[in-house]
Order: C-alpha cells, then structure tokens, then sequence
C-alpha cells in the first residue's frame, strides 16, 4: 500500500467513525425516554420507564398516554383519567383503578393480579392475554370490553356490566350480562 492509498484509507475509516457517532447521538436523542421525569399529562410517553411501587397516583389525568412495559406494582391510581391509554405488558400488580375512567384503554398482556377495578369504567378496554387472578371488578362497566385468553381465576364480577364484551373463550357476553358472562350457548 502506497501513501496515497494509505491516506485514503485513514479518511474513509475517520468518516466511518464519525458517521457510527453521528448515528448513535440521533439514535438515542430521538429514542430517548426522557417522559419518565415529566409529570403525568395528556399524550405522555411513558414507556419503558421504572416507577417506585406503592405511588399514590390518584386523580391522575393522563389520557392518551402510553404506559407500556412499564411497572407499577401497589399504585394507587383511583379515581384517574386514563381514556385511550396503553397498558399493555405492563405490570400492575395489586394496583387500585377505583373509579377511573379507563374507557378503550389497552390493558392487553398485562399484569393485573389481586388489581381493584371496582366502579370503574372499562367500556371496550383490551384485555386480551392480560392476567387478572383474584382481580375485582365490582360494579365496574365492562361492557365491549375484550377478555379473549385472560386468566380470570378468581376474578369478582359482582354486579360488573359484561354486556357485549368478548368473553375468554371468544365468545361474546349478550345484554342482560351483569355480573356474569351469558352467552346463547
């Protein structure tokens, strides 16, 4: 290798690490899970982020907002605004939604053992795949809500509207569904 086709070499190989380094700081500046510090609001993206347990999160207003893969084990988010919000994958064991609004929130794949849903509203939420053992559903609204594949072992749906949900076997509740899931099989 002649000097020439040496330098050429060192300049192709320092444009190399300048493009990897460039693509690293864009990278993780537009990755970035910066939302885990902000405080909860409309459209946050909480995803991913490690919380403390047992938070008092109660009246919480954060529809639209995404808290996927995220844990909150203990929370206490009673009496929150949590329309259209993603909870998939997340763990929420024994956490308490008393009378929150978590109307169509995507509740699918999660963690949601010994959970207190009692009053709230669930119209047409996602639990699809979630695990709900020992979860209560008192006279929550459930109704079009999506059960296929969750573990309900010991679940409470006294008095809970199951009108129109999709139970855990795929088929659907009919009205006059309260507190149990009638089909017309």
């Amino acid at each position: 290798m002649n000097c020439c086709q040496f330098k050429d070499y060192l300049l192709a190989l320092t444009m190399k690490k300048e493009f990897l380094i460039i693509f690293f700081i864009l990278f993780f500046i537009n990755h970035s899970f910066s939302a885990c510090d902000d405080p909860l609001g409309d459209g946050v993206d909480y995803s991913f982020c490690q919380f403390s347990e047992e938070q008092d999160l109660s009246r919480a207003y954060a529809p639209n907002s995404d808290f996927s893969f995220i844990s909150f084990i203990k929370v206490n988010l009673d009496k929150s605004i949590l329309m259209n919000t993603n909870l998939s994958n997340g763990n929420f064991a024994e956490a308490s939604f008393f009378r929150s609004n978590l109307y169509e929130a995507n509740l699918e794949g999660g963690n949601f053992e010994k959970s207190n849903f009692t009053s709230a509203n669930l119209t047409r939420a996602n639990f699809k795949g979630s695990s709900l053992i020992e979860t209560n559903f008192k006279d929550s609204n459930l109704f079009g809500a999506n059960f296929t594949g969750a573990n309900i072992t010991n679940a409470s749906f006294d008095g809970a509207n199951l009108n129109n949900s999709i139970w855990i076997d795929g088929s659907n509740c009919i009205l006059g569904s309260i507190g149990e899931c009638k089909n017309n099989e």
